[in-house]
């Protein structure tokens, strides 16, 4: 009898551990969207001081078009408007956590103006953000224009 009280008792400790582990794996995939979704606040409202905070220094920008930039340069990108971001509406993104580092997949429809040309387009991305105390920081982001049917 004490062995099945014992079995139980191993039983139900590792059941609630696995769903600890499960309903914080939600929290932290939850706390990488909510900074996403921040980043492209900041991005729309040309918050530097809050984009500073949001990229790593050892950022990684690549445009649709292949262009890359390092986290001064893309933040230069923001402040002049060379690319001036109107909108940014993600959907189906998808979130994969690996300890510090989250990894998101989706799309994006965005709206801005590149000088003085209108840009609308839906994009796929790859984002990489990691874990820094109580925030993340992008550390690459890589994006490719869907073309229009």
């Amino acid at each position: 009898m004490r062995s099945i009280v014992a079995f139980a008792c191993v039983f139900l400790l590792q059941a609630a551990y696995v769903e600890r582990a499960f309903s914080d794996d939600a929290a932290v995939e939850q706390s990488a969207l909510e900074f996403q979704s921040a980043r492209f606040d900041a991005m729309v409202e040309e918050d530097m001081e809050a984009l500073e905070r949001f990229l790593a220094d050892d950022l990684t920008y690549s445009h649709t078009t292949g262009w890359t930039e390092t986290k001064s340069g893309f933040l230069s990108t923001v402040a002049s408007r060379k690319i001036d971001y109107v909108s940014m509406s993600p959907e189906a993104v998808e979130v994969r956590v690996y300890g510090d580092v989250a990894v998101m997949t989706g799309l994006s429809r965005m709206q801005g103006a590149v000088g003085d040309r209108k840009v609308s387009m839906t994009i796929r991305f790859l984002d990489v953000s990691r874990r820094v105390g109580d925030s993340w920081q992008l550390v690459a982001w890589q994006s490719v224009k869907i073309p229009e049917d």
